[in-house]
């Protein structure tokens, strides 16, 4: 018993050490209001339980604790269900929509890629073109007067002609 006494004692000192301490004294204050919230929470479900009590069947299969949260819900719950298939339908849409945008993305990524071979094709394109015309640009130089002119009527109906084949295809 002396040593439950001084166990006891020690406890006590330890706990008004606390209670006194500058340091701890903001926050022993907020678990002290916290505490006074968990009572009057406390209190307000015992009402709560005695308002329901007599609502509930004596065969019921659920728990007096159902009862209650559907005694809460109650005045609301049309209100509340509508709610809640509207909060449905939005998620669903936005999900929708959401595999929407990352197939756009997708698409988009595709087309980047495509448009990016086709921007070095044409550019590749365009170096043979100016590599050409190079080569043919010191043939014309070496002409005069309307053989270069010959030349270039040539080269433009050939050009032309051979377009307009192929497209007629």
């Amino acid at each position: 018993m002396a040593t439950h006494d001084k166990n006891t004692k020690g406890v006590q000192k330890e706990l008004l050490r606390i209670i006194q301490s500058d340091a701890l004294s903001d926050l022993l204050d907020e678990v002290v209001d916290r505490i006074g919230e968990i009572e009057e929470a406390h209190q307000q479900i015992r009402r709560l339980h005695e308002l329901v009590k007599p609502l509930m069947p004596s065969d019921s299969e659920y728990n007096e604790k159902y009862w209650m949260a559907a005694y809460i819900l109650y005045p609301k719950s049309s209100e509340l269900l509508e709610k809640l298939r509207k909060f449905k339908e939005t998620y669903l849409e936005t999900l929708k929509l959401e595999k929407v945008i990352e197939s756009h993305k997708e698409e988009k990524e595709r087309l980047k890629s495509q448009t990016e071979l086709l921007e070095r094709e044409r550019e590749r394109i365009e170096q043979e073109i100016e590599e050409t015309l190079g080569e043919n640009l010191e043939q014309y130089l070496s002409c005069e007067g309307s053989e270069l002119e010959d030349i270039i009527w040539r080269i433009m109906t050939d050009y032309y002609d051979e377009y307009y084949k192929k497209a007629e295809k």
